[in-house]
């Protein structure tokens, strides 16, 4: 504890100003509205001074309190009329710290000093050991208020004095508390430019180089967060100075939640795009148990809504019209959930599923023959052979399918077979779409000279010219022969472009790059998230490529990623293992 002050009467010319006072290096004050009374009266509130050189027989006093009481005398003076020695409290000459304070409380009590003023009288309290507790509680205010001023400490000089010469607003201030050197360096060049220069909630945005994310939106544990947080003591709440990184760790926890979700029992749980809001007003509360969903709404502000227990207002009347009807609701609450196959995927798996499994065919004469007789005994949709090839809507998906390798194999197998039965030309084929050109006694007396493995050769062919896509025949044959898709397909444009359902690319994602990977990544664009595989095949950004990664469709027997009813080759295989093995 500080000792008591002294109360002296020291002569005027003893006295000056002290350089701890806070109003020390400042211009004259205006004294218009106490001198009168000084005048009249004199000083009748004792001046605050402390000891400051001097001899033992005339000390000199720095005055740390009283600073205009101060030049009111001193005007008196220069007026010529003698001033009788001024009533003061010494206080101890070695308490800088106390000195300081009483500076500020006597100025506050007065008039409010700048915020810089403030910063630079709590700055020597805390040189001088005062904790920001201390410092709070001397003057009646919060910790927070003192961490502000003292905020105002990693301005560099040049902001701090454009600041000082309100040039630069308080809003503008208080947010480059938070920028680095370099930041501030560059601010001040633009502020000093005709260039656009960003100012108070914009300068936010311009220092993370994005939107402002505030430290309230994260739904991780922000203490353990690696990345860098802006301590934003003039708001409430702190700000993520990496939004790319603040949205690897955001991702995460959404897929935490999404998959706590669906542990806990509710059907679907749709994630929207980020940026995309959820339209409330166009939805039902509907209970988990009878097919609420839960719709995860994600804003560009970082901010993440859970809605539980919805679905669409057109599914909330069919139910009551079913109600209405005498129906049960039971299973009627909610639609099926998207496929993870659209129909031009479906198109373009089944085109090469297909192609791949007549490539093989051709290498099994024994199973094509048996399955020959399987047709005759059965019927087949392409028994009625027409020379009409498989084709798809999508001209990328017919070109894709046209240069893949399995019909590079079965183009050179159509020629060597022409060869066989002694079929010339350009472009020799064994079926013509209306009708066929050949002698049929001409063909039949050209197999007869050929040896029995060449016509089961032809005949291994001719089967995989009439095999029809999407058939349970494709999977049956694939099943047996065990291909490896990856040695006649891979992930093409085609692919990618039509590749839509984001819970599926996301599913590929964790396949290709890890769970980690794919949760830092659960809201951003199929586009972006699409990218992703594709560098990791090429290998671009990682230190080991992954070329031979094919998605779970692209095997014999194809494995859905979400529900067998959503994959078509899925579909058309299920039950199929049972009846054949590899053979």
């Amino acid at each position: 504890m500080s000792k008591p002050f002294d109360l002296k009467f020291i002569p005027f010319s003893q006295l000056h100003i002290s350089e701890l006072n806070m109003r020390h290096s400042e211009t004259a004050p205006e004294i218009d509205d106490i001198l009168p009374s000084i005048k009249e009266r004199g000083i009748r509130q004792p001046l605050i001074v402390r000891r400051e050189g001097g001899t033992a027989k005339k000390p000199k006093y720095g005055i740390v309190a009283g600073r205009r009481r101060h030049f009111c005398l001193a005007a008196i003076a220069e007026d010529g009329t003698k001033i009788a020695d001024v009533p003061c409290c010494v206080m101890d000459a070695k308490d800088d710290a106390l000195a300081i304070e009483t500076s500020i409380i006597e100025n506050v009590a007065r008039l409010a000093p700048t915020e810089m003023e403030q910063y630079e009288a709590f700055k020597v309290l805390a040189d001088k050991g005062q904790s920001i507790d201390d410092i709070a509680a001397v003057f009646g205010i919060t910790a927070n208020s003192v961490k502000r001023r003292l905020a105002l400490g990693a301005l560099i000089p040049e902001v701090k004095e454009a600041y000082t010469n309100q040039q630069i607003d308080a809003a503008s201030i208080r947010v480059l508390t938070m920028a680095t050197e370099e930041q501030q360096a560059a601010w001040l060049e633009l502020f000093n430019s005709d260039d656009y220069c960003p100012t108070g909630q914009q300068l936010k945005a311009w220092l993370t180089g994005g939107g402002v994310i505030t430290t309230d939106k994260a739904l991780f544990d922000v203490s353990a967060y690696s990345g860098t947080i802006l301590t934003d003591l003039f708001g409430e709440h702190g700000q993520f100075a990496d939004v790319e990184h603040f949205w690897e760790a955001q991702n995460a926890s959404i897929a935490e939640a999404v998959e706590s979700y669906k542990a806990d029992g509710w059907k679907e749980v749709i994630l929207g795009e980020r940026g995309h809001y959820f339209p409330q007003y166009s939805y039902v509360h509907h209970p988990k148990e009878q097919g609420g969903r839960i719709y995860v709404e994600v804003r560009e502000s970082g901010e993440v809504t859970f809605y539980e227990g919805y679905i669409t207002d057109d599914e909330a009347q069919k139910i009551r019209r079913a109600l209405s009807n005498g129906e049960s609701e039971g299973g009627k609450a909610s639609k099926t959930s998207k496929p993870e196959m659209s129909g031009p995927m479906s198109d373009y798996i089944n085109l090469h599923r297909h192609s791949i499994a007549r490539a093989e065919l051709i290498k099994r004469p024994d199973l094509a023959l048996r399955l020959s007789v399987a047709h005759m005994i059965c019927g087949a949709r392409n028994w009625k052979i027409d020379g009409k090839s498989p084709r798809s809507r999508k001209p990328e998906t017919q070109a894709s399918v046209e240069s893949s390798k399995a019909e590079g194999l079965l183009a050179e197998e159509r020629q060597a077979v022409c060869d066989l039965v002694g079929l010339t030309g350009e472009h020799p084929q064994i079926y013509h779409r209306h009708y066929s050109p050949h002698n049929l006694c001409e063909i039949f007396a050209r197999l007869i000279t050929l040896e029995d493995a060449d016509v089961m050769r032809v005949q291994a062919f001719c089967l995989c010219e009439t095999l029809a896509v999407d058939s349970s025949e494709v999977e049956a044959i694939g099943l047996l022969t065990t291909p490896d898709f990856g040695d006649y397909w891979s992930p093409d444009d085609a692919f990618f472009d039509i590749l839509r359902d984001k819970p599926t690319i996301n599913a590929m994602v964790k396949e290709i790059a890890g769970k980690s990977c794919a949760d830092g990544a659960v809201t951003d664009t199929a586009k972006l998230q699409k990218q992703i595989i594709k560098n990791r095949i090429a290998g671009h950004g990682v230190e080991t490529a992954s070329p031979d990664w094919l998605p779970r469709w692209a095997a014999f027997p194809a494995k859905p990623y979400k529900a067998v009813k959503g994959c078509a080759p899925a579909e058309a295989s299920r039950g199929l293992e049972k009846l054949f093995s590899p053979a």
